[in-house]
């Protein structure tokens, strides 16, 4: 549910105050470009998306339901965009990848594993996922986003949420424990 503030920022632009539409964007923007770089894994391209989905939710400002937090609007607006751009492109990346950047041998009991390294074995792994199960996790995991929230955004019953996070947690798990 958008709080007062924000609904007062939304009515004010609704009845023809466009400035005050400059509020919500520096409010979400940085959010939401992480938010898609997480997605699109290309910098420029979440800045692009970013910049589109604030339009977008501008042009489409009437159609907004107060009974909604603003930003959960926002995300699925700019989540639709981007899964559709990625639909588009090839898969970045596939299992091969994942294979080479893992360790040969599990690190020495006590021995000290590069953090960078791990994130980025992390996250190639994810990128492998299929796009449902990828989505999930990164609005869980790098959104901080709660099970509504997900349900919200990605328009699907909380039980379907929790179903794709757990599949997508045990395709991580064979994908990172079963190689290493």
């Amino acid at each position: 549910m958008a709080n007062n503030h924000e609904f007062a920022i939304i009515e004010e632009v609704r009845g023809g105050n466009a400035d005050h539409y400059r509020l919500l964007v520096e409010r979400y923007h940085v959010g939401l470009v992480q938010h898609l770089f997480n997605i699109t894994r290309d910098g420029p391209s979440a800045e692009d998306l970013a910049q589109e989905a604030f339009i977008k939710a501008y042009e489409k400002l009437g159609q907004y339901n107060p009974d909604y937090a603003f930003s959960t609007w926002l995300y699925k607006i700019a989540d639709n965009m981007a899964y559709r751009q990625l639909q588009q492109m090839k898969p970045s990346s596939d299992i091969a990848d994942l294979q080479e950047m893992l360790p040969d041998d599990k690190p020495a009991a006590g021995e000290q594993v590069d953090k960078e390294t791990d994130r980025k074995v992390v996250r190639q792994a994810i990128d492998t996922l299929p796009g449902d199960y990828r989505q999930v996790v990164t609005l869980y995991y790098f959104d901080n986003c709660s099970y509504e929230e997900i349900a919200e955004i990605i328009e699907r019953p909380i039980g379907t949420v929790r179903t794709w996070l757990h599949r997508a947690k045990d395709q991580l798990r064979k994908d990172l424990y079963g190689r290493i």
